[in-house]
């Protein structure tokens, strides 16, 4: 059957267009209810049935039809709704019509679907022949980060792209057999090309962080990344047998269009999906690139070691970092070396863009578990389509948002930052060697000494021996006045006897667990004599030991939420919330009786400290290294307004990056419009429907420009704008057209635009809005889950 509709494939896109673009009255077959007929004379029956507006079941001799209308309807619905099955469609054109549903309508349905999409495609396919597009260049989508102009100013990185495994886009393995299509998509890597990176790989470069690892000493400090369920070892990422594919991995710029995702197959997020696309994204888009991964630090390991990649990356400097929100989940020496905050050049940008891609590919995850391997990846492909049409439509509210945000950063943190460095005498050189210091400081810290740790467990062995001791004295107290009645219930104290009995013999095997214990660590220790509560080894042990409740501070609330923030935030800080009080409550005793005395923090103080490397630095104060409390860069609010430097030296680098892109994309609009125009006058003579179809393309897209020039004529009279005025030309062209869009905006869409601008425009509707009222109601969830309260 599928080759047949291949066979006609060509006449099938001509007749369609015909009917399209033909001002004769669509529908022009006799019509009587649900039956009409057609005479069909040397073409295929398809053919003809499409110069109605109609597209048939079967490709041979259909006997049934859906109206093309109707098709559009719901491609344009599924598009923007992705949830919207074909049995859904299929029941409410029965319902609306009055037929009673039957199995058989949605296999006819979904026949005529496909068609109608392998149409378009076609169509599609056509028009960027038309227009000298080439198959290959499908990553220069986005204007802002391709489209290189004359003389622009050189960008380092390049471009900023991110990448990510999302693994709810799952596909049963035991369906679909029957169907051997193979779906060609311009966003996906084939599998040939993913398993080329199978063998990249070694368990050995997969060390956990109780291993050695032949990268030295910082890789054995940043091992605790390792915890990360994405960067474990090869070995351990198994998926379930039930399915054949298990998700996708994905990438993007950071205007987050789709640059290349592949399928994750039978495994969980393996090294060589990260590394086909890496590969691909080094052939495409060459030197400098900045990318994002929620495992960067890892994964630049993983480069830096793979046969295939690593010359290519270094010789293209291929740049790696962790993305913002996620990067606060790894430990301080990470964070310092791989944190876009501390890496020039990366601006403001986040680079979680593929959190957001994966929260709307997450809508169709529930109606392509049992698809078809060529249906799941045709859903994927069309929301990826529609996705990137929508973030083209954003690209100018992106520039601007981002603009207006970096000049608010500058203006508001710069007053703070001058008076810091005026009252402390110091540059803006002295802040960033702070970092260098902090980071020369955790590169050389090495584990804790086998010693200290034995010393410790030999402390809480006295301590819990004590706590058996005095819990075998209460039992047996209670044993020996046991008053002896003379009117005896034996049964009743038969029982009695034999709880107390049992009380007894639990609390001797406490005792004697717990005097073997210190035994055996005295015996380990060397410790002559038991150490009492006025022994000067004793009392270092025990400061050392309540300087490491911090360190319980750190596991429970940052670093195990730090990554479950991404996944259940809301729970699991319910969750622990009774173990966070109550480290904090014992940590504020001790804290008066350590020398020096550690501060006294209070609820506010861990909400706003936020991070694990403030937990870790006040740990390593008040334990091994009380010597970095006289350094600056210790301090709590030289550490704030060092993080707000470091955020003024982004915001102005964003700046630079953005009055680039704002230049390219006013002439990437002015030159689109150019070849578009040009195009229709070329096929006006040669293919008309064709031209039709380019000239509808260019309505659209002129529509949506004109928005765009109203955005960037407002970037461009912002207070602070700095870049060039106008457009540019491009590298590859002489042309310097400067088409005037703005008349094509609706004039209150305008006034809209700029009520922005200025921040005068009302609030949306969120009771209108689906998307934002669904995120605040999961946000209310959430602060309800995050609310604490104290006994």
């Amino acid at each position: 059957m599928y080759i047949h509709w291949d066979t006609q494939l060509p006449a099938l896109v001509s007749s369609y267009l015909r009917w399209k673009h033909s001002k004769e009255e669509i529908h022009s077959a006799s019509l009587d209810g649900h039956f009409f007929h057609v005479m069909v004379i040397k073409t295929y029956a398809n053919v003809a049935l499409l110069r109605h507006g109609f597209l048939g079941c079967s490709p041979v001799e259909p006997s049934v039809a859906v109206d093309l209308a109707t098709l559009e309807l719901y491609h344009r619905l599924r598009r923007r709704y992705p949830q919207l099955s074909i049995q859904t469609i299929t029941k409410m054109l029965c319902d609306l019509h009055h037929v009673t549903y039957h199995h058989c309508y949605r296999d006819q349905f979904l026949i005529a679907f496909d068609a109608y999409l392998n149409i378009l495609r076609h169509i599609r396919s056509r028009v960027s022949e038309a227009l000298g597009h080439d198959a290959v260049k499908a990553h220069e989508k986005c204007p802002c980060c391709t489209y290189m102009l004359k003389d622009e100013v050189q960008l380092v990185p390049s471009i900023l792209v991110t990448q990510d495994g999302n693994n709810s886009s799952k596909r049963i393995a035991s369906v679909g057999s029957v169907d051997e299509r193979e779906f060609t998509s311009t966003y996906f890597l084939s599998r040939e090309d993913v398993d080329k990176f199978k063998d990249e790989v070694k368990h050995r470069q997969h060390t956990t962080h109780h291993e050695t690892s032949d990268a030295g000493d910082n890789n054995e400090i940043l091992s605790s990344c390792l915890k990360w369920k994405n960067s474990a070892p090869e070995q351990q990422k198994k998926a379930l047998d039930i399915y054949e594919v298990t998700g996708m991995f994905a990438s993007a710029c950071r205007h987050g269009f789709i640059i290349k995702a592949c399928e994750m197959v039978r495994s969980g997020e393996l090294a060589k999906y990260p590394l086909a696309i890496v590969d691909y994204i080094l052939r495409n888009f060459g030197e400098d690139v900045g990318l994002g991964y929620d495992v960067g630090c890892t994964f630049g390991e993983i480069v830096h070691n793979s046969p295939l990649l690593q010359k290519k990356a270094e010789d293209l400097r291929l740049r790696i970092c962790v993305n913002s929100f996620h990067g606060y989940a790894h430990n301080r020496l990470c964070q310092v070396q791989h944190h876009p905050l501390y890496l020039a050049g990366f601006g403001l940008e986040d680079l979680e863009t593929m959190e957001r891609v994966f929260s709307s590919t997450n809508a169709s995850a529930r109606i392509i578990r049992y698809a078809t391997r060529y249906h799941w990846k045709q859903a994927l492909d069309m929301q990826f389509s529609q996705w990137d049409m929508d973030k083209y439509q954003e690209l100018s509210k992106f520039l601007l948002n981002n603009y207006r945000q970096a000049l608010n950063t500058i203006n508001e943190y710069s007053p703070v930052v001058t008076k810091m460095t005026q009252s402390l005498g110091i540059d803006e050189d002295t802040i960033e060697s702070w970092i260098a210091e902090e980071y020369q400081f955790l590169l050389n810290l090495k584990e804790e000494p086998e010693e200290k740790i034995l010393a410790c467990s030999y402390v809480q062995a006295l301590n819990d021996r004590k706590i058996a001791d005095h819990k075998w004295n209460q039992v047996s107290e209670i044993f020996r006045h046991m008053p002896i009645a003379h009117d005896i219930d034996y049964s009743q104290v038969a029982k009695q006897t034999a709880r107390i009995e049992a009380a007894r013999r639990t609390a001797l095997q406490a005792l004697l667990i717990n005097v073997r214990a210190v035994g055996d660590l005295e015996e380990k220790l060397g410790i002559a004599e038991t150490w009492t509560e006025a022994n000067p080894d004793y009392i270092s042990t025990m400061e050392y030991m309540r300087s490491h409740k911090l360190f319980e501070l750190s596991k429970a609330n940052m670093a195990g939420t730090g990554y479950k923030l991404r996944m259940h935030i809301g729970k699991a800080i319910k969750t622990r919330s009774k173990a966070i009080q109550s480290a904090l409550a014992e940590y504020n005793e001790l804290a008066l009786s350590m020398q020096p005395p550690a501060p006294h923090l209070k609820w506010n103080d861990i909400v706003n400290y936020g991070f694990i490397s403030e937990f870790e630095l006040l740990k390593l104060a008040y334990s091994q290294h009380p010597e970095i409390l006289s350094k600056p860069w210790t301090v709590p609010g030289n550490r704030e307004v060092a993080t707000k430097f470091f955020k003024i030296l982004r915001a102005q680098e964003e700046i630079v990056r953005l009055n680039v892109e704002v230049c390219r994309l006013r002439t990437a609009i002015s030159d689109g419009d150019a070849r578009l125009r040009s195009c229709i006058s070329r096929l006006r003579d040669s293919d008309l429907d064709l031209s039709a179809e380019i000239e509808e393309i260019r309505r659209d897209r002129l529509r949506v420009d004109a928005v765009h020039q109203v955005r960037l004529d407002c970037i461009e009279s912002l207070v602070g704008f700095s870049g060039k005025r106008g457009r540019g030309i491009h590298v590859n062209l002489d042309m310097d057209s400067d088409l005037d869009l703005t008349p094509i905006a609706e004039a209150e869409e305008i006034t809209r635009i700029h009520d922005e601008v200025n921040g005068t425009a009302e609030d949306d509707d969120i009771a209108a809005n689906d998307e934002l009222n669904d995120t605040m109601v999961q946000f209310g969830d959430f602060l309800e889950n995050v609310a604490l309260h104290s006994d």
